[in-house]
């Protein structure tokens, strides 16, 4: 997951997109029949058991976990930005509840630091 927002889907847009793929399969909405995606999907799921993984271990093989090494991440920052972003109550609308409380939380935090420096 990156660190910068600007390059992460929202809330709002993960539950749009989440939206859409739920009334693809349940309803005729978006030019999709419901019925047609969901016999799809049966099918589908009837072929699961016949695709074939099977996986051999090698009797001599000697397997060794290794720690992960995370050379290549960003380096996570805590941006005002999210706080900014939804405080006005129209951009609250879909929001969940304790992703209000976290902005609340951190927008007092942030106003009582503003009164220290002040």
């Amino acid at each position: 997951m990156n660190a910068d927002p600007n390059q992460r889907p929202t809330a709002n847009e993960l539950y749009e997109i989440l939206g859409c793929w739920y009334e693809y399969y349940d309803n005729e909405k978006y030019g999709y029949k419901g019925k047609e995606v969901r016999i799809a999907f049966e099918e589908a799921d009837k072929e699961i058991p016949n695709i074939s993984a099977l996986y051999e271990k090698d009797p001599d093989a000697i397997y060794t976990s290794r720690a992960f090494t995370f050379k290549n991440l960003s380096k996570p920052i805590n941006s005002s930005f999210i706080v900014t972003t939804y405080l006005n109550e129209e951009d609250n609308e879909g929001c969940q509840d304790s992703q209000l409380v976290d902005l609340e939380i951190s927008s007092s935090l942030k106003l009582k630091d503003d009164d220290v420096d002040n």
